[in-house]
């Protein structure tokens, strides 16, 4: 019991709810500008659908490292490093979500939408501690 006290006393020390409801709010700001951008490249500039995914996403990425190392870890530093390992990072995130769709659909047979609902879950986590302690510590 003594164990998992000072686990959660470890993980407390570690999330910053402040700076947690800031990255959850980047979030939200990060999926309106992907959809707006995917709307606005398709039906006003009639770009083909996979090529305004990839735009739509690249933008709501940039937003996503302007606004994170701005206002939610309040990062002064040049952007050099930062931006390569903000890219890791959501590589990797991309990556962990690829792998956890295989295991929880294709693997366990859970509903890709219930599934979508884990993975949000992981993914954000994993960017929440991979921007804290890593891109912008």
């Amino acid at each position: 019991m003594g164990m998992l006290k000072n686990l959660i006393k470890s993980a407390d020390k570690r999330v910053d709810f402040r700076k947690l409801t800031k990255f959850g709010i980047v979030g939200v700001i990060n999926t309106a500008v992907d959809w707006l951008a995917f709307i606005f490249l398709r039906e006003v500039l009639g770009v083909e659908p996979r090529i305004a995914q990839v735009i739509a996403q690249a933008l709501a990425v940039a937003n996503s490292y302007i606004l994170n190392k701005r206002w939610t870890f309040r990062d002064k530093g040049a952007p050099g490093k930062s931006i390569f390992k903000f890219v890791a990072v959501q590589g990797a995130s991309l990556l962990i979500g690829y792998l956890s769709m295989i295991l929880f659909h294709d693997t366990l047979g859970i509903d890709p939408y219930i599934s979508r609902i884990f993975i949000i879950g992981v993914t954000v986590s994993f960017n929440y501690f991979g921007n804290k302690l890593f891109v912008f510590k």
